[in-house]
């Protein structure tokens, strides 16, 4: 059988242009036959569908990747945090105690509270040594009685917080694992995602370039009428898409006050201006460095920075920092996030555009948004 790859190879890269984009006549040596220019195509777009996929599943694993080491600082942080208190609780409870033992031998040695029980030391003092003694004893315990309380409160407290320093410790541990488990998956996902993107390149060429340009396009007059759909439903109380602004189909939404969404300011302008002056830098995952690289969440970072307003470096805790805004009322500099649990996130620059940083071997990029796959839009300032 003839491999369909061997096929398309005997396709001249002029007959796959002009075929896919409309052009004019080409001449050819010998004749082509319909089954092998339906093939071509369809290889044109199976690439560009097995692209975009791979893109997305090493930019979800990248950002998971990223979170979940992020996490493990934080908590590890937690854990040094936590074992310096104990160590300071352990002093103290050991302090109280001497305290209290030091207290119980002055009652003792010295006759406790008014002297009594120097007489009780005495010969005939009292009707037997036994009863002596255990009088004393309860003197000696009443002289500490003010710390007793509170001997006991701390050592609860420090006994909760080793349980809770053990659980964190082997929380840290499994994170640990996981952390290894996707970088190696993420590793094998770059790896073949940048493999096939060399093949591609190297057997589609243009034409694949080309077909990615004429999705991407498309992509961005669909996100457009969209967010022109979404903004019309703000003064009809309905959505054309689910709660969370996807385009599943006119809905009804339950009504709010608008003047409850804290309103749009200059601080977003100059946000998007931040984030324009950067397109074409390269992604590197963690940084966030003008002019040098930048992932998603280093990007938004970045450019809200330059706005004054400072956001952590992780897209889920950027969600949870910033006050949520219905998508029907997104403005230029909202963030809009992607993906359940998030994983993406980008600065909303209007006309159903954004920019953003999307992931390994590419660049910040003025992009559609993919209304249906988007999870919520925060307001940082």
């Amino acid at each position: 059988m003839d491999d369909p790859t061997r096929r398309f190879r005997r396709i001249s890269a002029g007959l796959l242009v002009a075929l896919l984009l409309g052009g004019g006549a080409v001449v050819s040596e010998r004749p082509v036959v319909a089954d092998s220019v339906d093939d071509a195509r369809r290889q044109v777009n199976e690439m560009a569908d097995r692209l975009e996929a791979a893109e997305e599943e090493v930019d979800r694993l990248s950002e998971e990747l990223r979170v979940a080491e992020d996490d493990k600082a934080r908590l590890d942080i937690e854990i040094a945090e936590a074992e310096a208190n104990i160590a300071e609780m352990e002093t103290e409870v050991g302090g109280l105690q001497a305290q209290m033992s030091d207290l119980a031998v002055q009652a003792f040695v010295g006759g406790g509270r008014g002297g009594s029980l120097t007489g009780l030391l005495t010969p005939g003092a009292g009707p037997n040594e036994a009863v002596q003694r255990q009088y004393l004893t309860e003197m000696a315990l009443n002289v500490g009685s003010a710390n007793t309380d509170q001997l006991d409160a701390l050592i609860s407290d420090l006994a909760d917080k080793k349980e809770r320093l053990e659980r964190d410790r082997a929380s840290a541990e499994e994170l640990a694992a996981r952390i290894a488990d996707n970088q190696k998956e993420a590793d094998d996902k770059i790896a073949k995602y940048t493999a096939l993107k060399a093949k591609a390149e190297r057997e589609l060429g243009d034409a694949l370039v080309k077909e990615r340009a004429r999705r991407a396009a498309a992509a961005a007059a669909a996100a457009r009428a969209q967010a022109n759909a979404l903004a019309a439903s703000r003064a009809s109380g309905t959505s054309s898409g689910t709660s969370n602004g996807t385009s599943s189909g006119t809905t009804t939404r339950p009504r709010f006050d608008p003047s409850s969404i804290p309103a749009s300011s200059s601080r977003g302008a100059i946000a998007v201006a931040a984030a324009r002056s950067q397109i074409g830098v390269k992604y590197v995952k963690y940084a966030a460095v003008e002019n040098e690289g930048f992932d998603c969440s280093g990007l938004t970072m970045w450019a809200w920075q330059k706005a004054g307003v400072s956001l952590p470096h992780q897209s889920r805790r950027q969600f949870a920092s910033s006050p949520r805004i219905p998508v029907e009322y997104v403005e230029p500099g909202d963030l809009i996030f992607f993906y359940d649990p998030i994983t993406h996130v980008g600065l909303y620059v209007g006309d159903g555009m954004m920019i953003d940083a999307p992931g390994v071997g590419r660049v910040v990029r003025l992009t559609a948004v993919n209304w249906n796959k988007v999870v919520g839009v925060t307001r940082p300032g």
